[in-house]
């Protein structure tokens, strides 16, 4: 009977001891789902500004050729105006005094009916005529309207879009940063209580009597507890951390190039710019250039940074790609600067006659990368 106790107290520390070996795989399944459904949004958001970009480009192609149809228009009224200012001079119809001397200088009755037809033939076309043509100009300015309050529209749904996949990125490096402390503080107790328990189910094995192995095998429960306790903890202090002090290198943990990220706020502030035209020099919300734009921004969240792209590169943490985060820059040479926002995306103030906007880095692809600091 002794032996058999004994052996079922073996058998459940060894249970405990399986159970803290698995502890660290079991004890993350929220915060994972919560960074894939954050995941999930990101891929539809990039969906909707894809769409939303592709319907803006058809837009302004039809803002294009409304426009150009206007200009034709004109250009048509205008001749048709001076062809029947020939006709009337022709006619010799530009007044009413004209006119009654054109019909009162007939040969005949007959003539002086036609000619009186002739009259108000012309009277008529050209009333018809400029009716016309205002009616037609009327209808294609109207419809040029419709396109831009579409266009507008679209416009400002990319921008929310945009805020929305800004804000996404932020909240994904807050569930990855929280994982990533998680599965450090999970691996470390699940060690501490692996060894704890292995030790116990030794003590377990060499017990001499019931009693021993009894408290043997309440050490090993012991030590798988404090598993679930060490976690809970971790996650408790990992609610109260800041986002933006928070986002790391988790991404890249096999590097520890660059300290974290410290400034993923910024990108919110940055998008509220967009459509604020560029303005060589600007460093204002009445009109930016690309390290403008950079340095009004960080300096409202207490960082001062220089003011050429190329002096903002030079006092930046260089970072690969791989590492990039919201609130990082992104150059091109020393000559052109962003922000990057998350999602393969970054606001930048692009070039004269254009305006603060979000672009991919599909399209213009940085060449350089850095943190602030």
């Amino acid at each position: 009977m002794r032996n058999s106790k004994l052996l079922k107290i073996t058998l459940t520390a060894a249970a405990a001891l399986t159970f803290a070996s698995f502890a660290e795989s079991s004890a993350k399944a929220d915060t994972q789902a919560d960074i894939d459904a954050i995941t999930q949004k990101i891929k539809d958001t990039e969906k909707s500004i894809k769409e939303g970009q592709e319907k803006l480009s058809k837009l302004e192609d039809l803002q294009y050729q409304k426009s150009m149809e206007i200009d034709g228009l004109k250009k048509n009224i205008k001749a048709r105006k001076a062809q029947l200012a020939r006709q009337a001079r022709a006619a010799q119809v530009n007044n009413a005094g004209s006119m009654i001397d054109f019909v009162s200088k007939s040969k005949n009755l007959s003539e002086a009916i036609s000619r009186t037809f002739t009259v108000a033939t012309l009277v008529h076309a050209n009333n018809q005529a400029v009716a016309q043509q205002k009616a037609d100009q009327e209808k294609v300015v109207a419809d040029k309207a419709v396109v831009d309050k579409a266009a507008a529209d679209q416009t400002q749904a990319n921008k929310n879009f945009n805020n929305d996949l800004a804000q996404l990125a932020v909240q994904k490096t807050q569930l990855e940063v929280k994982k990533a402390n998680e599965d450090e503080a999970a691996r470390k107790a699940a060690q501490e209580a692996e060894k704890k328990a292995r030790e116990a189910a030794e003590k377990v094995a060499d017990a001499k009597n019931e009693r021993d192995a009894q408290n043997a095998l309440k050490d090993a429960n012991n030590a798988v507890a404090s598993v679930t306790k060490s976690d809970n903890n971790n996650n408790n202090n990992n609610n109260n951390n800041n986002v933006a002090a928070q986002a790391s290198t988790q991404q890249t943990s096999n590097t520890s190039a660059a300290p974290a990220a410290k400034y993923g706020s910024v990108v919110g502030y940055a998008l509220s710019f967009q459509g604020v035209p560029y303005v060589y020099g600007g460093t204002s919300p009445s009109g930016f250039d690309c390290s403008g734009l950079v340095q009004y921004v960080f300096a409202a969240f207490g960082k001062q940074l220089p003011r050429t792209a190329g002096a903002q590169k030079a006092v930046c943490t260089p970072i690969s790609e791989s590492q990039l985060q919201p609130g990082d820059l992104v150059f091109w040479g020393t000559g052109h600067v962003g922000i990057y926002i998350g999602g393969g995306n970054f606001v930048h103030a692009p070039t004269t006659g254009d305006h603060v906007k979000v672009t991919s880095m599909n399209y213009y692809h940085p060449d350089s990368y850095g943190r602030v600091n």
